[in-house]
C-alpha cells in the first residue's frame, strides 16, 4: 500500500450484483469463497438487525481528514473502510459522521478499531462494523502523514482492494474480491438451493449418524 496517495476513481461491481450479495447470508458467502475472506470475529456489527453491503472505499489510518476525503469520494451504496490498525484505546468514528454519510447515501462503515456514539448509530440505523466502543477519541491529526485513500489495505490478514464488496450480518464480516462477485453469487445460490433440497428430502428421517460413528469405531453402549 502507498501512503499519501488519494485515488479518485475505483471500479465497482454493478448495483444489481451488490444487491444480490446483500441478500445472501455471510456464512454462505464464506462457503462460496472456499472458507476465505472472513474477518476476525472481533469485528462485529455494532448495529444489530442491519446488514452492511457495498463496494469498499478505503481510508488508511485513523485520521479524520483522510477519512473525510474517503467520504467525499464515496458514492451512494459504498462502504467506507477505515483501516485504523485495530487499536482499542481510542475511537475514530461516531454519530455525527455517520449521520452525514447517511445523507450522502453511503451504505455504512467498517472500522478496524473502535467507534463511539453507539446509541446514535443504532437510532439512525447506520450499519457499523467495528471492534468495539469507547468514548475516548483521537486528538487530530492522527497519523495523517501516513494516510491514503483508495489504496489496498490489510485487515485481519485479508486484503481489501477498493471496489471489493464488504458484506456483514450478525454472523460476521466477509470481503468478496471484485473479480469474484459474479461467481460467488452463482455458487452461493446453487449451494443454498442444494442444501435446502437435501434437508427437505430428509425431513423427519434419521440422519444415520449413530451408524456412521459405529462403523468408524465408536462403541455403542
Amino acid at each position: 500500500m502507498s501512503a499519501r496517495e488519494i485515488h479518485t476513481e475505483i471500479v465497482r461491481p454493478s448495483r444489481s450484483e451488490t444487491a444480490a450479495l446483500s441478500r445472501i447470508p455471510v456464512a454462505s458467502i464464506v462457503d462460496a469463497l472456499g472458507k476465505t475472506g472472513a474477518l476476525s470475529y472481533c469485528l462485529r456489527l455494532q448495529t444489530p438487525g442491519l446488514v452492511l453491503c457495498g463496494s469498499a472505499v478505503t481510508a488508511l489510518g485513523p485520521d479524520v481528514t483522510v477519512r473525510r476525503a474517503a467520504i467525499d469520494l464515496a458514492q451512494p451504496g459504498d462502504v467506507v473502510v477505515v483501516a485504523a490498525g485495530g487499536g482499542k484505546e481510542r475511537s475514530c468514528f461516531g454519530g455525527v459522521t455517520a449521520a452525514h454519510m447517511q445523507t450522502r447515501g453511503i451504505a455504512g462503515v467498517l472500522v478496524d478499531g473502535m467507534v463511539r456514539d453507539l446509541a446514535e448509530l443504532r437510532r439512525i440505523a447506520f450499519p457499523t462494523v467495528a471492534r468495539g466502543t469507547t468514548p475516548l477519541n483521537f486528538d487530530y491529526p492522527a497519523g495523517r502523514q501516513d494516510g491514503a485513500v483508495n489504496v489496498p489495505v490489510d485487515i485481519d490478514g485479508v486484503r481489501i482492494n477498493p471496489g471489493d464488496v464488504v458484506v456483514c450480518d450478525e454472523d460476521g464480516t466477509v470481503i468478496v474480491p471484485r473479480d469474484q462477485v459474479t461467481a460467488v453469487i452463482a455458487k452461493a445460490h446453487a449451494s443454498m438451493t442444494a442444501e435446502e433440497e437435501k434437508w427437505w428430502a430428509r425431513r423427519g428421517q434419521s440422519l444415520g449418524a449413530v451408524q456412521q460413528l459405529t462403523e468408524s469405531g465408536y462403541k455403542i453402549i
